[in-house]
């Protein structure tokens, strides 16, 4: 694994952009929302995050990005591996609960379903729409955050139906893409799911 590099200096706003206009501005940018579990020697651990991004097909590359000196973080940097859940649309509940500031282990699964991961990851969570094992192979520093590169190890989709509705992430609140009937070409568009919408608090790679 290659060790955390900085990337070039300068801090973000140094040209004038206020942050928070920033922030506002990509809430129009609809994300996937994946649970990122990892295990250490206190146990398991696991995060929600959106900022998930498919690298590369030869070799199958992802990166995510982690808030530099988050439990999280820290847990990915030491074991060099972790595993990600893709969280389907009726998996809102599951995203919330790793959202929120929990006991650092075994407590963090209770009453979940999941099974161990393979490849020596974190746990694979039960109604997940894809689970990815996942192999570090670089990290860079930016800004706050830490871009984890990293080599997929495994994939498995747990649904014999095939595609699942994924769960996504748009104006600070979750989503599903609902398919419109006898559209032609199979084009979709947003829509909210029945019931309450969840915010996410905050940026990802809080945990």
């Amino acid at each position: 694994m290659t060790p955390i590099r900085s990337a070039e200096p300068g801090a973000a706003g140094d040209d004038g952009t206020d942050p928070g206009a920033f922030r506002d501005a990509m809430r129009h940018w609809a994300t996937g929302v994946a649970v990122i579990t990892t295990r250490s020697p206190l146990g398991p651990h696991g995060m929600t995050v959106n900022s998930l991004l498919s690298v590369s097909l030869d070799p199958p590359t992802l990166l995510i990005s982690l808030k530099r000196g988050s439990r999280t973080q820290g847990v990915v940097e030491r074991t060099g591996r972790f595993t990600v859940n893709v969280l389907a649309a009726d998996q809102r509940a599951l995203a919330d609960r790793f959202t929120r500031r929990r006991v650092f282990g075994d407590e963090e699964f209770r009453g979940l379903c999941h099974r161990p991961s393979p490849g020596g990851g974190g746990p694979e969570l039960e109604g997940s729409a894809v689970v990815l094992g996942c192999r570090v192979t670089r990290q860079v520093e930016v800004a706050d955050h830490v871009l984890v590169v990293a080599r997929v190890t495994g994939v498995r989709v747990p649904s014999a139906d095939g595609l699942r509705g994924p769960l996504l992430y748009a104006g600070r609140s979750y989503r599903s893409l609902a398919e419109r009937e006898g559209a032609a070409g199979g084009n979709t568009g947003l829509g909210r799911e029945a019931g309450g919408i969840a915010e996410l608090p905050g940026p990802p790679g809080r945990g």
